[in-house]
């Protein structure tokens, strides 16, 4: 008997029990029904994928392949939040690592010396669209640009954690959605890249830096989202341009017209990802992409030569992999000593069983280094080429630092090949950016 409001009420002992029992059954089946959401599915992150990933070869063998066993250094979490971390860069004094993650949030670490991971500042920028592309000036450590969807990039102090100016076009009305950004070489000219507007245009939006002005923009160069903008590592006036309708285009800014500024093409025949710069020791000017369907292309700029093409499952064969379906291919990253190298890694199992490098030589992909303890599908990474540091981020919101020994080995040639991807687009005449 329970007492009630003035009234009394008999309860059967029985019917209460099976209420507690159907209740309690009904929040377990929520709680399996949340954590399945959250857990992995270890068979595959591909559900075309028709066997587990696996090392194609035995582990004497893959120590001997990549004699370069790596365990972190240091490892910090973005978040305690379910975060992915999605573009990371690196400040010219390689002290300061800046990462935007999913969550619309920008966040600073600090690298100390022997390579410990600290948190410099949580909160440095927090917006209302997703981050497209994070970069520090090349010369000033301290400068920071942060590139969001809606059509802004912003500057930062990172000494103060003040947002100093936000680069926008508000020519033809509304901002145009972005996509990446970069900053030449002198940190004179800001690039940043748009998707396909309503008008059916995509653009290459140009700023100056240190005036803050809006200089202009191509905008028939592409006709489709464009993916990435990389600038020149040493030619300020020289950048690259990729796009998922399957071109790359070199420009000179320097030219006075848009037509006179395109320099270069080349037809990958699919859509571009990312693109980058290198060298080979001769001093020939390199770009190399990696393909939404994780292919590795690379071109010689001035010759505009195929210089070499890597599929997906020749990537797979390289890493000594059995399931190409589940093969990440994060970028591309310079030694610095004239040679380059691949870093990839399986999305099986969250990516936690392969996170390797392969090093380009006379186009082949060598096993060079193999990145032990790693708990995350990688996204985004960096080279510190001074230290010898590969800092990496990906979907479980972790940055981690691992030091990469330097035995002086890795050399590379590159040969002129087929140049049957040459292509010539016209471009009508646009008023210099700047």
């Amino acid at each position: 008997m329970v007492p009630g409001r003035g009234h009394v009420f008999v309860v059967d002992v029985y019917e209460a029990a099976e209420a507690v029992h159907r209740y309690r059954s009904f929040c377990y089946s929520c709680f399996a029904v949340i954590k399945s959401m959250f857990e992995a599915d270890f068979q595959s992150s591909d559900e075309e994928s028709p066997v587990p990933d696996a090392n194609s070869c035995g582990d004497q063998e893959l120590i001997q392949l990549f004699q370069q066993q790596i365990s972190p250094a240091s490892e910090t979490a973005a978040s305690l939040k379910r975060t992915c971390g999605l573009h990371i860069a690196q400040s010219c004094d390689y002290d300061k690592i800046a990462v935007g993650l999913s969550r619309c949030e920008l966040q600073l670490f600090q690298v100390r010396e022997g390579g410990q991971l600290a948190v410099e500042s949580r909160t440095l920028g927090r917006y209302e669209s997703g981050i497209r592309g994070v970069r520090f000036f090349n010369g000033d450590p301290n400068s920071l640009l942060c590139c969001t969807q809606d059509g802004s990039v912003f500057l930062y102090d990172v000494r103060t954690s003040d947002k100093v100016f936000r680069y926008e076009d508000t020519s033809e009305g509304a901002k145009k959605t972005m996509t990446s950004c970069d900053i030449n070489q002198n940190d004179r000219v800001l690039c940043a890249s748009s998707e396909v507007q309503k008008t059916g245009d995509s653009f290459l939006l140009f700023f100056d830096v240190r005036e803050r002005n809006y200089l202009g923009c191509y905008w028939e160069c592409h006709s489709d989202d464009i993916t990435h903008v990389r600038f020149h590592p040493t030619n300020p006036d020289l950048f690259a341009s990729a796009s998922v309708d399957g071109l790359i285009n070199v420009f000179d800014i320097s030219k006075l017209t848009e037509d006179d500024a395109m320099q270069y093409c080349f037809n990958v025949e699919t859509a571009v990802d990312s693109i980058n710069w290198h060298a080979d020791p001769t001093g020939r000017d390199l770009v190399s992409c990696v393909t939404t369907t994780n292919d590795l292309h690379l071109y010689d700029v001035e010759s505009q030569d195929s210089v070499a093409l890597f599929d997906r499952a020749q990537i797979t064969k390289s890493l000594r992999r059995t399931s190409a379906i589940d093969c990440n291919v994060v970028g591309t990253h310079n030694y610095g000593n004239g040679s380059f190298f691949v870093l990839a890694g399986s999305n099986f199992n969250r990516g936690k069983d392969c996170l390797r490098t392969l090093r380009y030589d006379n186009k082949t992909l060598l096993p060079d280094r193999s990145f032990g303890g790693n708990k995350q599908i990688v996204r985004a990474s960096v080279y510190n080429e001074k230290d010898q540091y590969l800092i990496a981020t990906g979907e479980c919101g972790l940055i981690t630092l691992w030091k990469c020994r330097t035995d002086g080995s890795e050399q590379t040639g590159v040969n002129g090949a087929s140049k049957s991807l040459k292509q010539k687009l016209h471009v009508s005449h646009r008023a210099k950016p700047y």
